[in-house]
């Protein structure tokens, strides 16, 4: 209602103006000597100069309104578009928060089943908003620790699924570390962690599947020196899985440590003597210098 007003005003000053203008040059126009021109012939000629000093005058009174209008136009087009963004942005903000109202009358298990069909289907952007509610109410929840790992492996947002990994190891490790609690594990180094859980671990399959994915993640990023790490610390808690043995003889080959792979490879010769790939790592072997 504020804006018609102010254009109504605009449209009645330009009027206003308009009228002032061809009234002060209305004198010139008498002076204009017509009587020479005869007849028919004069009054065609009298309407063509007239016309043609209108036209003039009104081009001039269009310009001149033209510098005061513009400028008021500039100005509350300009008001207009950002009264318009701004109501575009405050939609956005009250959607948002409607969605975050909606997410946090959900439950756990909702939000976890919700999580999980998003995943599927591909729509992880919303996947993981669920996970990280779940997270923001129960920070040992594991089970969205993993989903949210899989959504940033399947993204290949590898730095974030390395954090997100390496989180779980230090979550897991208050099973084995009594006097840790859950605030304190973001501000522990990941090395204090694994120096006091593998000294005390003898068996866990969790545990040694998240190493497992840690070194996958690392292979991903062609970190083969970290990679190697992770697959010998899941080989310390299970020595026995041929897998492990397999992929540490196969790095330690990559990155040239003979020693290493000799050893993992007779291990793995010892426990899985019908390994298919044993003849393939005996030549890379002999070839290593």
């Amino acid at each position: 209602m504020y804006f018609i007003i102010v254009i109504a005003i605009i449209l009645i000053v330009s009027a206003a103006l308009l009228a002032r203008i061809i009234l002060r040059r209305l004198p010139e126009l008498r002076v204009l000597d017509i009587s020479q021109i005869p007849g028919e012939k004069q009054d065609k000629n009298k309407i063509s100069i007239l016309e043609a000093k209108f036209l003039r005058q009104k081009k001039t009174a269009d310009n001149k309104i033209g510098q005061i209008i513009n400028p008021v136009k500039d100005f509350f087009g300009s008001a207009l578009a950002k009264a318009q963004s701004s109501v575009a942005v405050m939609e956005k903000k009250y959607k948002r928060q409607g969605e975050v109202e909606e997410v946090r009358t959900k439950s756990i298990n909702e939000l976890s089943a919700e999580a999980k069909a998003n995943i599927s289907a591909g729509k992880y952007a919303q996947g993981e908003k669920d996970l990280i509610e779940i997270i923001s109410r129960d920070k040992k929840n594991t089970s969205a620790y993993e989903m949210l790992f899989d959504i940033y492996r399947l993204t290949k947002s590898y730095s974030q699924a390395e954090e997100i990994i390496r989180y779980l190891i230090k979550l897991k490790s208050l099973k084995y570390r009594k006097n840790k609690n859950v605030d304190s594990l973001k501000k522990e180094k990941m090395e204090d962690t694994e120096v006091e859980v593998l000294e005390t671990l003898d068996t866990d399959d969790e545990l040694a599947r998240y190493y497992n994915d840690l070194a996958s993640i690392y292979e991903l990023m062609d970190k083969k020196d970290k990679a190697l790490d992770a697959y010998l610390k899941a080989n310390a808690i299970l020595p026995n899985n041929p897998k492990f043995l397999d992929k540490v003889i196969d790095l330690a080959i990559g990155v040239g440590d003979k020693g290493l792979a000799k050893k993992t490879y007779k291990r793995l010769k010892e426990i899985n003597p019908e390994n298919a790939k044993l003849e393939q790592f005996r030549e890379a072997l002999e070839k290593l210098q």
